[in-house]
């Protein structure tokens, strides 16, 4: 009796129980109230979180996420802010998280300023005790909305670029001018950003000679990571209590919340494998497809090389812009063409492999659907937003079958799986490939497509693991429709939990 499944199944079920207690324990000393914020035509999902006990009226922070994120991912800066005893506000921008769309960067910028002038109308804040803070996009929200709103202070992390320099073309800026720079404002950015970011960054203080204005480089840091470090956790906490003239005796807040939603995702992924294996149904062994198809530099020459051609093609036409996600659809579009495409290139064995038992595709379909339930529930219980809503899940079919045409395609080229290492590894290249032509698409063809760029290390572990869980399917059933299934689904989500709705 193989006893390894049994021990995997353990160990994810230990590592998910431990990844509860974590999340418990890092959550601990913390209110956490979520309300749907009304200001003029704004209407947005929004946690306002308050140190257990703090004293009544010491300050506030508004908190504003990048593009592509949410008001989850921002609590280990917005726990930091409340271990000073400051109340913090943390909306989710329009087409964002958990608040309808459709999202602009304009429109984000008019509903920051709503809720800024909501807040204020209510007596919830006070300009004079309110720091404005932002990260990506949303630091250069904050910078923005500073102006009219006069601030104590505005913290802004790797403000999104405003200018076209250092590389940074028209297409890719979000908002075409700088404001003025306030007194108390800080401007960060991490080593390992892209260039033109920080550097744009750094040009909003050049020149300036007052000492309250400053930019600093975070040595060691990512744009993502800065959401999570420590020691510019420190530097917040004490720039926002010099500028309301406060003591700071504050802690760090644990971060024990986002080892336990580490943990966790660990234990999904061990207890997928069992899981998979009982519910895939054992086919007999997959007969060979056309060994031309399956030459490794003509397989990945023709990735590459349909790869160019589709982002040409989306220069000039986007077939699914009716998808309504923000740089999603473009994406959607290109897994959508160069399916086509490749199916084309190969019809008869696209014709040949298109077969599998209903029983399959629905045992297939469920495993998909119940994976991707289990992360992004577990994921929206922890460390980020990723709980679908109705407006997501109505652009789903449509991404669904974009995805499932690149990924059968994917199949049929790649063939059954007899040396599984050596198959994941030419399945990993060729997607990496094809990346790689999308981004750069963005930034020498002049795509616009930021996104492709900014959210690549997601996609390379989404990838990575669903690919692993595709493989298994593939083996178990031998069937090349049924692993597109199960793989277009959990990408279908994948997506629709990352991109904006427009």
């Amino acid at each position: 009796m193989n006893r390894k499944p049994i021990w995997q199944a353990l160990a994810g079920t230990a590592l998910l129980i431990v990844g509860v207690l974590w999340t418990y324990a890092g959550g601990r000393g913390y209110v956490e109230k979520r309300v749907n914020a009304v200001a003029g035509a704004c209407r947005a999902d929004m946690t306002i979180i308050q140190k257990r006990d703090a004293p009544a009226n010491s300050g506030a922070i508004v908190l504003f996420h990048g593009l592509a994120a949410n008001k989850y991912i921002m609590r280990y800066l917005a726990r930091s802010f409340a271990e000073l005893g400051l109340t913090v506000y943390v909306p989710d921008l329009p087409g964002h998280g958990r608040t309808p769309g459709p999202f602009t960067a304009e429109k984000a910028e008019d509903c920051g300023r709503s809720l800024l002038r909501g807040l204020s109308a209510r007596g919830l804040i006070v300009p004079d005790r309110t720091i404005l803070v932002g990260h990506s996009m949303g630091g250069a929200i904050a910078l923005r909305l500073a102006p009219e709103f006069r601030p104590a202070g505005v913290i802004a992390l790797s403000p999104a670029p405003m200018q076209a320099k250092h590389g940074v073309s028209p297409e890719k800026l979000l908002y075409q001018s700088s404001p003025q720079i306030l007194p108390n404002t800080l401007i960060t950015a991490g080593q390992y950003e892209p260039r033109g970011l920080a550097a744009n960054a750094a040009d909003l203080v050049a020149g300036n000679t007052d000492p309250t204005i400053q930019f600093r480089a975070l040595p060691g840091q990512s744009h993502v990571s800065v959401l999570f470090s420590p020691v510019l956790a420190r530097i917040m906490q004490a720039w926002a209590a010099r500028a309301l003239n406060m003591p700071n005796p504050a802690q760090l807040p644990s971060l024990l919340y986002l080892g336990g939603g580490l943990l966790g995702f660990l234990g999904i992924l061990l207890l997928s494998g069992p899981f998979l294996r009982e519910l895939a149904t054992i086919a007999p062994e997959e007969a060979p497809g056309d060994p031309r198809a399956r030459e490794t530099v003509r397989f990945l020459t023709e990735i590459v090389l349909v790869s160019f051609a589709v982002v040409f093609l989306l220069r000039h036409f986007i077939p699914l812009h009716v998808l309504g996600l923000y740089e999603g659809d473009y994406l959607a579009s290109y897994f959508l063409l160069a399916g086509i495409i490749l199916c084309l290139l190969h019809p008869k064995l696209a014709l040949k492999k298109f077969a599998a038992t209903p029983g399959v595709l629905l045992s297939a379909a469920a495993g998909g659907l119940i994976l991707h339930l289990l992360v992004t529930g577990w994921f929206d219980l922890t460390i980020t937003s990723s709980w679908l809503t109705f407006e997501r899940w109505e652009r789903f079919p449509l991404f669904f079958l974009a995805a499932f045409i690149f990924l059968y395609a994917l199949e049929i080229l790649l063939g059954p799986v007899r040396e599984p290492r050596k198959r994941l590894a030419l399945d990993y290249l060729a997607l990496l490939l094809a990346w790689l032509v999308l981004v750069l698409g963005t930034l020498e063809l002049a795509s616009g497509q930021i996104l492709v760029v900014l959210l690549m290390p997601y996609f390379g572990f989404f990838f990575l693991f669903m690919r692993l869980g595709a493989r298994l399917v593939r083996r178990r059933t031998a069937s090349a429709t049924a692993a597109a299934v199960f793989g277009a689904i959990l990408l279908a989500g994948f997506c629709l939990v990352l991109f904006p709705l427009s």
